[in-house]
C-alpha cells in the first residue's frame, strides 16, 4: 500500500485499547500514523481518503487474527516531527542504552557511547561507536569503528573499516578494511577496499581505487589510482519517475523519455563515443528498467532489483569502470 521509503517514515502510536462501551465483545483500538512532513500526510491518506482506509482494514483483519474477537480501529494520520520515525534519533550514551536501538542488529555485541543514530539506520554485531552521528538509512557493517564521525543519509561502511574524525556525504560507500581519517568525502563516492583516506577532502562523485593512499584533497570526479588522480570522471544516473526515464550527467539531464504501462526503457554504453544513452543504439546494454505496478524493476548483468536509480561512472580516459 505504501511504496519505496515510505514505510519507514510512517510511525504507529497506540493511544487507547479497550472494550467497546456499547458492545463489550468489541475491542476498541485508537491509533495514530504519524509522519514528519505535511505532504506525506496527505500521501498516507490517499485520494478521497482510500490509502489510509485500506491500510485500516488490513490492520483491523490483523489484529482479529490475533486476538480471536471483534476489533474497531480507529485511524488518524497526523503531522509530528518529534514522534515521527524519519525525525527520531536514538541518543546513547551508555552501553544499556543500546538494547533500546532497534538500528543495533545485535545490541549484546555493539559498543556505543556518546552517538546519535537515526532510528532507521543499519548497525551490525562487533561494531564500536563513539562520539558519532549516524543518519537515516546508513549501515555499519561487521568490525567497523565509527569514532567522532558524521554518517549521512544512506552511507554504507563495510567490514572491519575505521573511520575516525571524518564526515561521508549521502550515498558514499566505503569497501572492506578502508580506512578514513580526519577527512570530508563528498555525496555518492567510492573507497576501495583498504584504501587509506587521511587529512583529505574528496570532491563528490569521485572513486578511490583499491589500497590507494589519498593524504591531500581530491577534486570532484576524480579517479585516484596509488595516490595520483589517473582520470577525470563523469556520472551517470537513471532515475526512474512515476511515468518516464530520465537519465543524467553530472547531475544535469541528458535524455528523458515516457515509459508507458509494460514498456521498458534500455541503458546503453556506446564505446565509440565513451557515453552512455537511452533507448536504441548497438551499444553494450548495462541495464533494463520497466514499470511494475506503480514501481520500477531493473534488471543488469548479475543483478535484479526494486528501485528509483542506478548510477555508473565513466572515465574519459579509461571509458566505463566496471
Amino acid at each position: 500500500m505504501l511504496h519505496g521509503s515510505l514505510p519507514r517514515e510512517v510511525g504507529v502510536d497506540v493511544l487507547e485499547v479497550r472494550p467497546g462501551l456499547r458492545r463489550r465483545d468489541v475491542l476498541y483500538v485508537r491509533a495514530e500514523l504519524v509522519v514528519h512532513k505535511e505532504s506525506l500526510k496527505g500521501t498516507v491518506i490517499g485520494r478521497g481518503g482510500r490509502t489510509v482506509r485500506r491500510i485500516g482494514v488490513e490492520a483491523r483483519r490483523r489484529l482479529e487474527r490475533w486476538w480471536g474477537r471483534r476489533v474497531f480501529l480507529d485511524l488518524t494520520v497526523v503531522v509530528d516531527p518529534e514522534r515521527a520515525p524519519a525525525n527520531r534519533w536514538f541518543k546513547i550514551r551508555k552501553r544499556d542504552d543500546v538494547f533500546e536501538c532497534p538500528a543495533f542488529k545485535h545490541p549484546q555485541h555493539a559498543r556505543a557511547r556518546n552517538v546519535r543514530v537515526r532510528g532507521n539506520a543499519r548497525i551490525a554485531a562487533f561494531t564500536e561507536l563513539s562520539r558519532s552521528t549516524v543518519h537515516g538509512g546508513a549501515m555499519v557493517s561487521n568490525f567497523s569503528r565509527v569514532v567522532g564521525s558524521v554518517l549521512h543519509k544512506r552511507v554504507s561502511v563495510s567490514a572491519h573499516c575505521t573511520v575516525r574524525d571524518a564526515e561521508l556525504g549521502p550515498l558514499t560507500f566505503v569497501g572492506d578494511g578502508a580506512r578514513v581519517e580526519s577527512s570530508r568525502v563528498g555525496e555518492r563516492c567510492f573507497v576501495g577496499m583498504r584504501a587509506l583516506v587521511r587529512g583529505a577532502r574528496v570532491g563528490r562523485w569521485s572513486v578511490i581505487g583499491a589500497g590507494a593512499r589519498v593524504e591531500g584533497d581530491v577534486p570532484e570526479r576524480s579517479l585516484v589510482v596509488g595516490s595520483e588522480v589517473v582520470d577525470h570522471l563523469d556520472f551517470y544516473e537513471l532515475v526512474l519517475e512515476s511515468d518516464r526515464a530520465v537519465l543524467k550527467v553530472n547531475g544535469r539531464v541528458k535524455e528523458r523519455v515516457r515509459v508507458g504501462s509494460g514498456e521498458e526503457v534500455t541503458v546503453r554504453y556506446l564505446e565509440d563515443e565513451n557515453e552512455l544513452t537511452l533507448g536504441g543504439g548497438s551499444g553494450r546494454e548495462l541495464c533494463r528498467a520497466f514499470r511494475e505496478g506503480k514501481g520500477w524493476r531493473i534488471r543488469g548483468r548479475g543483478f535484479e532489483r526494486e528501485g528509483r536509480s542506478v548510477h555508473w561512472y565513466v572515465g574519459r580516459r579509461r571509458g566505463l569502470l566496471a
